[in-house]
């Protein structure tokens, strides 16, 4: 967002001070100033009183910051526009006083939450379902006194107005996700297919963010061990940050005495791992926003499965940009023709990456992005 607001406007970040021992914020683009606050333990425990008589949602008060609070009202007068991002700092919609707020949400996290509830452990669930309806009460307060809402998909947008009057809904707008295509020309035939070698599937991801947790501990589960029984051959790769103990032990179950499964924890870089890949999967039961593993798979030129939730996150149309399972049997099905079918893999490949130019790419995201920008100028709310 810095780098595509700079160039056209003069911007300041008001960021967390980094704690002891943390690296400083990365240099800014030109056009960027940088300013900061102090967060600290204190306050998080003043903010979550606050929360709760004020009804707003837990992570709004765990995110709240008295200097912020300063800082933001000594800032916001001498702006034309006040970028507030993410749900979690509802409670300082105040302090930007009489400058306009653009409330930049990413994510429809109050549907993140409601779909978490419908699959987590069932004594987490009512816990879900409550933050799910502060959070949706924020989000309403927010549009209420926002001179626009931004989020990077259109299936958030759809499920957010509905639960907002046409008079707030009207005033969201979608802003993707840039992400440019891998330099290299998509692979014209797999690497695997020419060099002999197993095919192989690839999951990657925040692996200690629940959505991505519960999706491969399910695939695994109730997908893998049918789909490898028809193709032995078949290698998994899941590669990502912070997989929990449970989920390390899941792994090394499926791969068994082959190995047919393993994982690479905090790669430095997913791009060869996904280069070297013959189909991505991204099987998420629950989540918001839209799924990056899809975008990252695209800019490699490697074709996905994903789940019809997953799917939805994006612009991609099913059966031509991506396939879609939704079943264990599906799943194993589908990816068992696709795994022996070349010229399907090559026109999924070369379609998610024609998807990925023409609605991911830095023009079109800062485009929107401007739009948001200029409309939100517009109005004082």
């Amino acid at each position: 967002m810095l780098e595509l607001l700079a160039p056209e406007h003069h911007v300041t970040l008001l960021t967390p001070r980094p704690a002891a021992g943390q690296p400083p914020p990365a240099s800014l683009p030109p056009g960027a100033a940088l300013a900061t606050y102090r967060r600290g333990f204190p306050g998080a425990v003043n903010g979550l009183a606050r929360a709760a008589a004020r009804g707003f949602p837990m992570q709004s008060g765990w995110f709240y910051s008295s200097d912020l609070r300063r800082q933001l009202r000594l800032l916001a007068p001498r702006a034309d526009l006040v970028v507030l991002q993410l749900v979690r700092l509802a409670a300082h919609r105040d302090d930007a006083g009489a400058t306009p707020v653009l409330v930049d949400l990413i994510d429809d996290l109050a549907l993140n939450f409601a779909r978490r509830a419908a699959v987590d452990r069932w004594w987490l669930r009512p816990v879900l379902a409550l933050e799910a309806r502060l959070l949706a009460r924020a989000q309403r307060r927010l549009a209420g006194r926002a001179a626009g809402v931004l989020l990077v998909g259109d299936r958030d947008g759809r499920e957010m107005a509905e639960r907002l009057p046409a008079a707030l809904a009207c005033r969201i707008r979608t802003v993707g996700l840039a992400v440019e295509p891998s330099g290299d020309a998509p692979r014209a035939v797999d690497g695997a297919a020419l060099s002999g070698e197993p095919p192989r599937l690839v999951f990657t991801g925040n692996l200690g963010y629940f959505v991505n947790d519960d999706a491969i501990s399910w695939w695994l589960r109730e997908v893998w061990p049918a789909l490898a029984a028809r193709r032995p051959d078949l290698r998994l790769v899941v590669a990502g940050d912070r997989p929990r103990p449970r989920l390390r032990r899941i792994v090394a179950a499926a791969g068994g005495v082959t190995g047919a499964v393993t994982l690479v924890e905090s790669p430095p870089d997913l791009r060869p791992l996904l280069a070297g890949a013959t189909v991505a999967v991204a099987p998420m039961r629950s989540g918001s926003g839209v799924p990056v593993k899809i975008l990252e798979a695209w800019a490699q030129g490697v074709p996905v499965v994903a789940s019809p939730w997953a799917a939805a996150g994006t612009t991609g149309v099913p059966g031509e940009d991506l396939l879609v399972a939704s079943s264990p049997r599906q799943w194993a099905d589908v990816l068992s023709g696709l795994l022996q079918d070349v010229s399907a893999r090559r026109r999924l490949a070369a379609n998610g990456r024609r998807r990925l130019q023409a609605d991911y790419s830095r023009q079109a995201v800062k485009a929107q992005l401007l739009a948001a920008v200029a409309a939100a100028r517009g109005g004082r709310v």
